[in-house]
């Protein structure tokens, strides 16, 4: 008797209840794939423009955008980047933050995958996590 006459014969086919666990799961996952992939789309440089008109920004560094009379195409709501002004000395930031995020998903999932699997259990693990 192979792996799937056990399944069938114990577990069932696949039902209502099977797929409803499935699709809550998968709702779950791919809220936290928009969670991590967010930075791509909001850490991106938007384009800037002489918004004095063509030739007449007195500096020719886009770096001090205000001062010389540079503008982010979109407005300075356009990205994080172009709302916090990280360009130039500050562009390390971007990737910074990024990086940030999963060294903490990756020391959260090795000391919460230990204590889940040692004496707190799942439930304890979960409760020590969410407080």
């Amino acid at each position: 008797m192979g792996i799937d006459e056990v399944l069938q014969r114990h577990a069932g086919e696949f039902g209502a209840w099977q797929l409803r666990h499935f699709l809550l799961t998968s709702a779950a996952w791919a809220l936290e794939a928009l969670h991590t992939m967010v930075m791509i789309f909001a850490d991106r440089e938007p384009p800037r423009f002489c918004a004095l008109g063509p030739g007449r920004c007195t500096d020719p560094d886009p770096c001090r955008p205000a001062s010389a009379g540079w503008a982010w195409a979109g407005g300075p709501g356009a990205s994080t980047v172009a709302q916090w002004g990280l360009v130039c000395a500050d562009r390390y930031k971007v990737g910074l933050v990024q990086s940030t995020f999963f060294a903490g998903c990756m020391l959260g999932a090795g000391v919460f995958g230990h204590l889940s699997d040692s004496f707190l259990g799942r439930k304890g693990s979960l409760l020590v996590y969410a407080s």
